[in-house]
């Protein structure tokens, strides 16, 4: 019985994974690295920032800075383009304001802290979430399962009471080791790429379909 429904942000809630590739890409720019869409995609996609800037800085042998410094960098960059232009998907939020009275709901995200926070605030929404976790909770980002075993284990509930609404194959893949059920919503990939969620969406009003009829 799923009593607890868990989301990602970025690509479910927030139509903005061109913020966050323009800000990575004017990141990586101070240290000489061209980010093309194909890196990006690659490198990035459904991960958390620490994952993809570590394997990049060995990629390139980036020594001009920290990884943390580079992640800060791109941090406020990504802040400063959503904060007067932040879109998000058309019918998430009454989706996640219908499924609130019926379900225990969570937030799963590989975005910072502060990015998540930002998000929150500006959308007013955070109260909606019973927990939140972020990169910085975590050791190993997705698709490793450790970002949805850390919210069940913080909501103290059974990972086969879950189910999580992503959008990346990454974080299908994460949701899906970590014993959950998964709706894959297609706002950034391609169906053929998130075969391993129990169900494929175009729209939210399929997921309210599936969750509450």
């Amino acid at each position: 019985m799923i009593t607890t429904i868990i989301f990602d942000m970025n690509g479910v809630i927030t139509d903005d994974e061109d913020c966050h590739e323009l800000a990575t890409k004017k990141a990586f720019d101070q240290v000489g690295v061209a980010v093309t869409p194909e890196i990006y995609r690659t490198f990035f996609l459904g991960r958390p920032d620490t994952t993809a800037f570590r394997e990049l800085f060995t990629e390139f042998q980036v020594k001009e800075r920290t990884i943390e410094d580079l992640i800060s960098i791109k941090t406020l960059l990504y802040l400063e383009l959503i904060k007067d232009n932040l879109e998000i998907y058309p019918g998430v939020v009454q989706l996640i304001h219908s499924l609130h009275p019926r379900y225990t709901l969570a937030l799963t995200t590989s975005s910072t802290f502060a990015e998540m926070s930002t998000v929150m605030d500006k959308l007013q929404i955070g109260e909606f979430f019973k927990a939140k976790v972020t990169a910085e909770n975590v050791r190993r980002g997705k698709p490793d399962p450790e970002p949805y075993l850390l919210t069940a284990k913080r909501l103290g509930v059974d990972c086969q009471n879950c189910l999580v609404i992503e959008d990346s194959e990454n974080g299908v893949r994460s949701a899906k080791a970590a014993g959950m059920q998964c709706i894959a919503i297609t706002n950034t990939e391609k169906a053929s790429n998130l075969q391993l969620a129990n169900h494929i969406v175009d729209h939210y009003s399929e997921i309210t379909d599936i969750l509450l009829k």
